[in-house]
């Protein structure tokens, strides 16, 4: 057993290592593509056309979901939960592939050294992958399928997360772009009374049907933000409010770096660092308070539906 749990730590190990190869090979990708339309530096107010921060957005989201769900992977891979850890890994390879094509596909300057970059840590995530399969799992692996009930819980909290995201997001746009809203409340309460299934995919369907409504272009960005930051307030399911708090606190900064490193690209580092404080005060952390005194009612009159 012990030798098995060396493998699982080493493939674990790449994991970390492909994920920081990426993010390594994407900023010098990202330099390249700045460079190629005129901009020397993200330490000034960036006036990138509506096409470029797009397409800029799309590629930084592409590979910051590479390291993201590769990270994952090798946490479910440490666990034992070997064959699980390899299809995320999959979906990492993915993302990778697409960070490593979409510079050339756009149009823009490659930079040899960061595509190299993106391909070396493409490959060691496909490693991952491969032995994911073939290492003998240390843990039972549960079956993943959704539950009826699952369904139905994250069809109802997705529409009451776009509603109140996209309502108070009319109500109060930025002045530097996107909008400011507390549609985070509906996916805290998910999350911490259903579990990270439920939190996440909450994340994931309810900001973007509000984006798409209210018409913010770079949608995809928030697939991966508040995708991992309802993953991550899952986690609190049935522990402490200490426990519960800290995880609301992690995954609201989780949230709003994401905007954050795209917002430098695409904005410039000035103007991000305002959206940033904007995305951390005005819409995470009221968004975790009223979270927690909504989740804490809820327990207290349906103890009988939290248990399930």
């Amino acid at each position: 057993m012990s030798s098995d749990n060396s493998s699982l730590r080493i493939y674990f190990i790449i994991a970390l290592a492909a994920g920081a190869i990426e993010l390594a090979g994407t900023i010098m990708q990202l330099n390249s593509m700045l460079q190629s339309v005129g901009i020397a530096s993200v330490f000034t107010a960036l006036s990138l056309s509506d096409a470029d921060k797009v397409n800029f957005a799309l590629f930084l989201t592409f590979a910051a979901s590479c390291s993201a769900i590769v990270l994952w992977a090798g946490a479910t891979i440490m666990r034992g939960y070997t064959r699980r850890g390899g299809m995320i890994a999959a979906l990492s390879v993915v993302s990778g592939l697409a960070s490593l094509l979409l510079p050339s596909v756009l149009g823009y300057s490659p930079s040899p050294m960061g595509l190299a970059a993106i391909a070396l840590a493409t490959a060691l995530v496909g490693v991952v992958s491969l032995q994911g399969f073939r290492l003998p799992g240390a843990a039972v692996e549960k079956k993943t399928i959704m539950t009826p009930v699952e369904i139905a819980i994250v069809a109802v909290f997705s529409a009451l997360t776009a509603v109140l995201t996209g309502s108070t997001g009319l109500m109060f746009p930025s002045p530097t772009g996107g909008y400011t809203h507390i549609g985070d409340t509906i996916i805290i309460v998910s999350a911490l009374l259903f579990g990270v299934k439920v939190g996440g995919l909450v994340g994931i369907i309810g900001p973007v049907a509000a984006d798409l409504f209210v018409g913010y272009p770079r949608w995809f960005v928030t697939v991966l933000a508040h995708g991992s930051q309802g993953f991550i307030a899952g986690m609190g399911r049935g522990r402490g409010i200490v426990v519960q708090a800290v995880l609301l606190v992690f995954s609201g900064v989780v949230m709003a770096t994401t905007y954050f490193f795209v917002n430098i690209f695409i904005k410039g580092y000035p103007v991000a660092i305002i959206s940033y404080v904007r995305d951390l005060f005005g819409q995470a952390l009221v968004s975790i308070i009223l979270g927690l005194i909504l989740t804490k009612g809820a327990e207290r009159a349906l103890p009988s539906l939290i248990r399930r």
